[in-house]
């Protein structure tokens, strides 16, 4: 029992030694793990707009707890050592984070409806008034998915490692770079990357400048509220 503790503990050095390297990593399993989630979701529910179904809600929630929990709460908290406080959630501060956090959502509509019309996509989007299930599926898919993952892991573990390496400017645009590119297979052209790569850096910006994660959060959960609203058409 003893040996295999050892074991274990020096397995969980590596992760500590190697974070950023480490890092990388998990962001190639959630990059594929979201693609497979993107490609289920269309095939099981012919559609990827939200659905007001039980099964919709099984079908989150499966992946809650292997994104959510197994690759932030597992992968980084548990084996990296990296408490949350070291994540960037911090109580100090937390209106004024809340305050950037609207400003961030604002900043981030208006860099996606810009993208877009370069792109030539001058059609506005089919709006729709919700039903109260709605709003919850799409707050616990915007708030428990995709901000708390991706904040977790880009702004929360992967910035501050990089701002170790470059300083904080650099960090910024690097996370950005990793952000954008980890949507292979989920964006379709240049414009979208493009939009991807500065709401990254935006939401970067959000993390250096309020010195936690609660700023970048709430901007990008409010992005994804959007579609409580909106027909989710691609």
């Amino acid at each position: 029992m003893e040996h295999a503790s050892v074991e274990g503990g020096n397995h969980r050095a590596w992760f500590q030694r190697n974070r950023l390297l480490w890092g990388i990593i998990l962001v190639l399993v959630f990059a594929l793990g979201r693609f497979f989630q993107t490609v289920m979701w269309r095939r099981w529910f012919d559609s990827p707009d939200f659905q007001t179904s039980v099964a919709f809600v099984f079908f989150l929630l499966l992946w809650f707890l292997l994104m959510a929990i197994g690759l932030i709460a597992g992968g980084i908290v548990w084996l990296t050592k990296t408490s949350w406080r070291e994540l960037g959630w911090k109580r100090e501060g937390a209106v004024k984070a809340i305050g950037l956090g609207f400003l961030g959502f604002i900043l981030i509509y208006v860099n996606v409806v810009v993208w877009a019309m370069l792109g030539g996509d001058m059609e506005p989007p089919e709006t729709l008034a919700p039903s109260l299930f709605r709003i919850m599926v799409v707050a616990f898919f915007a708030f428990g998915l995709a901000a708390w993952v991706e904040e977790n892991l880009y702004r929360g573990y992967l910035q501050p490692l990089l701002a170790e390496k470059v300083g904080g400017g650099q960090a910024i645009v690097w996370q950005a770079v990793i952000f954008s590119v980890a949507h292979l297979g989920y964006l379709g052209h240049f414009m979208e990357f493009a939009a991807a790569f500065v709401t990254g850096v935006i939401l970067g910006w959000l993390r250096e400048r309020s010195g936690g994660v609660v700023a970048p959060y709430v901007a990008h959960g409010l992005f994804w509220m959007l579609g409580a609203f909106m027909v989710v058409s691609s």
